[in-house]
């Protein structure tokens, strides 16, 4: 049984919601790379939407960018960010959800694949910088981010939204 897609509506108001908590998060930078890497790869990603969804990835990104202090703020963060949100709502067109171990399974491996092409990004763009220990938590914290964004998507979707 596939899972009906979320409302646009709700989509992009927790896209809002999870934008303005980069922002706020900025005092915290773990918890800031937490909240962005839900966003981009749990939040914005929309199957028939790739616009919308890079523009919220876009948004991210810059954000981030211009909250952390000693990262690089040429937009290598927003082009990762645009790509893989473009391949995750790729994905979830191609391959719709099931349940709730496929979408966590999804979620690992794109946050390994969007740490790895950020870092790779911000690199090209700025040259050698730190890693940092964002993507250890948003790995660590996968399942509890994770079951969020399950829970504020697919919890009351039914098949006549669109």
């Amino acid at each position: 049984m596939r899972i009906p897609a979320p409302s646009a509506l709700r989509q992009h108001l927790l896209c809002a919601i999870a934008l303005g908590l980069v922002f706020l998060c900025a005092p915290f930078p773990r918890l800031q790379a937490v909240v962005h890497v839900a966003l981009v790869l749990a939040l914005a990603p929309r199957a028939g939407s790739p616009l919308g969804s890079a523009l919220w990835a876009a948004a991210g990104g810059w954000a981030l960018e211009g909250t952390l202090r000693l990262y690089p703020h040429l937009g290598g963060t927003a082009w990762a960010d645009m790509t893989m949100v473009l391949l995750a709502g790729w994905m979830a067109g191609r391959w719709p959800l099931e349940g709730f171990k496929g979408w966590l399974s999804r979620l690992a491996g794109l946050v390994v694949a969007h740490t790895l092409l950020a870092h790779l990004a911000v690199r090209l763009a700025a040259g050698p910088h730190a890693w940092g220990p964002g993507w250890f938590w948003s790995l660590l914290s996968l399942p509890l981010w994770g079951w969020a964004a399950w829970r504020a998507l697919y919890a009351g979707a039914s098949p006549r939204r669109g």
